[in-house]
């Protein structure tokens, strides 16, 4: 599920990244190649001076595994990131399109349980669940459109 609350900056997001990264923040700085300390004053709101560079974001979201910075920098830029889908050359399409399905189902699923009869709050929880099935039926979407473009006819060569 994303680990992003609603409403967080993009800094708050680096911050929880950091510090909520299971094995801790010893580990996750080895995995980047820094020293822990370096790492915290990266990512401490107050600093003015110390911010990680692009390519750190990165590596901190590959290191963790948590890919929320991410998602909270495409959202401030009114934008969604979703993941890119393998092509499935090989795939059965019946199964493509049934796996679309089923996904489009368990996201239904989410939203409802989440409004429920449209008289109470969403919860955070019910809003990241809802995101993660949406995130999942807009990639088998991607599944599908790239079953279909396996099975296009080549053109003729001369």
């Amino acid at each position: 599920m994303p680990a992003r609350v609603q409403g967080q900056s993009v800094a708050e997001v680096a911050y929880n990244t950091v510090y909520g990264f299971e094995p801790g923040i010893e580990v996750l700085a080895k995995r980047m190649n820094m020293s822990a300390n370096t790492l915290a004053h990266k990512v401490n709101l107050k600093n003015k001076t110390h911010h990680l560079s692009l390519r750190e974001a990165i590596e901190l979201q590959r290191a963790t595994g948590n890919f929320a910075l991410l998602h909270a920098m495409a959202d401030e830029l009114g934008h969604t990131a979703t993941l890119a889908t393998p092509p499935q050359a090989e795939g059965n399409p019946v199964e493509t399109i049934m796996r679309m399905h089923c996904e489009f189902a368990d996201f239904t699923r989410a939203v409802a349980d989440a409004v429920g009869d449209g008289t109470r709050f969403v919860t955070g929880n019910e809003m990241r669940r809802a995101d993660y099935h949406g995130q999942e039926a807009v990639a088998s979407v991607g599944h599908t459109l790239s079953m279909l473009r396996s099975r296009v006819r080549k053109a003729p060569t001369t």
